[in-house]
């Protein structure tokens, strides 16, 4: 069964400045993640729920953060795949009370 959502750009933006407005009324300001090794999916088999996934790997919170900050001291361009980073670092605040 494939199902196809169109998001629209507008919409999603909407979705982030919300999500940004409930971090920006938190009382913390820094965020103190309890984990740093998680299961990584590849993308052919992420989706495919089906099939069980067979080649599994292990991501590490700290490697993608130190790979965004990169972002932050202009040591490097944003790539698409800054969009995976950030959404496992916001996996483990959104599983938490963190915010």
């Amino acid at each position: 069964m494939e199902n196809k959502i169109e998001i629209q750009k507008e919409d999603l933006k909407q979705i982030l400045f919300i999500l940004m407005n409930k971090l920006e009324a938190s009382s913390n300001n820094t965020f103190l993640l309890n984990k740093d090794l998680y299961w990584n999916i590849p993308d052919e088999e992420l989706y495919d729920v089906y099939k069980e996934p067979k080649d599994l790997t292990i991501g590490s919170l700290a490697e993608d953060w130190e790979f965004l900050q990169k972002v932050l001291k202009r040591e490097r361009e944003v790539i698409e795949y800054d969009f995976t980073k950030i959404s496992d670092i916001l996996k483990l605040i959104g599983q938490t009370s963190l915010v």
